[in-house]
């Protein structure tokens, strides 16, 4: 599928900018020098900063609910700012560091708990894991990622953001981000069908806000008859785009190009390509279908305008 858009918003950031760090470094021979500096954190320094946070805890005489939340208050400042200095601090923090950070966090929390907190939007009103994100930290979402079993829908959303922010449709794929439909998703599994595939090219010879996106959907014919509607997500353009496959209230297919959240709105000038499926050894291969989307509808999420 090749779109361009007639953009009604230039700027193509969709998240508030991020705190005020210094950069990261972007030339290679930089940020690898930056990366075997020796971390400014220890095991014993970081087990003592959260251990300052006990040092009101109840004694034996003082068991109060108050005193007990007051103690598990501080233990969560403690570590919570532990993560923020992992996700942004100006110096990146080695894999070997970060694993000794995120153990003595565990061992002052549970595993439940770090959990919540790494979920939760409480560094400057986004979540642990965007921060990773955006400032390209991938060693501290992997090691986050190990504790979540499921992203909570603040996470899930927060995570769609930053990869619409960092353009990043490799991750997007990764984290498992996109639509997921709950009657394709047991289909799928039940047939062994593979996951679909989307490769998105932009830039290389093509012109601003163009891009092209090769999607593959496995075992397309035998899952649209049996759910009648198939769609898939993916990241282009700074926006997540969905294309889908449906049966119409007239008993009619159709093939909907949509935005979904969160996308700015959009013209798109788009021509969707599907290939023909070819045998072996065919004389005389037949052509594919070639559809043009009408670029006088305005696209938002969710909808038309």
């Amino acid at each position: 599928m090749a779109t361009k858009t007639d953009v009604l918003d230039d700027n193509k950031s969709v998240a508030n900018a991020p705190p005020p760090y210094d950069s990261i470094p972007t030339s290679t021979s930089s940020a690898r020098s930056v990366r075997h500096r020796p971390s400014v954190f220890s095991f014993l320094n970081i087990k003592q900063k959260i251990s300052k946070s006990l040092t009101h805890a109840p004694s034996s005489k003082d068991t109060s609910a108050s005193s007990a939340n007051s103690v598990q208050c501080q233990k969560q400042t403690t570590v919570l700012s532990l993560i923020r200095d992992i996700v942004s601090a100006p110096d990146i923090i080695d894999t070997p560091s970060i694993a000794l950070i995120v153990d003595a966090c565990t061992a002052s929390l549970s595993v439940a708990e770090f959990s919540d907190l790494l979920q939760s939007p409480n560094i400057e009103g986004h979540t642990a894991l965007y921060w990773a994100i955006v400032n390209k930290r991938q060693e501290a979402l992997s090691a986050f990622a190990v504790f979540i079993t499921k992203f909570s829908p603040v996470c899930s959303s927060d995570l769609r953001l930053a990869c619409v922010a960092t353009h990043n449709q490799a991750l997007f794929v990764q984290l498992g981000l996109g639509y997921n439909d709950p009657k394709d998703e047991p289909l799928r599994r039940s047939l062994g069908c593979p996951p679909d595939d989307v490769q998105v090219h932009e830039g290389d010879g093509l012109g601003e806000n163009q891009f092209i996106a090769c999607i593959h959907i496995r075992m397309f014919r035998k899952r649209l008859h049996i759910t009648q509607d198939l769609g898939i997500e993916f990241i282009a353009g700074g926006r997540i785009w969905m294309l889908r496959f449906y049966m119409g209230p007239d008993g009619r297919w159709r093939i909907g190009l949509s935005l979904s959240q969160p996308s700015f709105p959009a013209r798109p000038d788009a021509k969707l390509l599907i290939e023909a499926h070819t045998k072996p050894g065919c004389i005389n291969p037949p052509q594919g279908l070639v559809m043009t989307y009408d670029k006088a509808k305005l696209l938002v999420p969710g909808g038309l305008v």
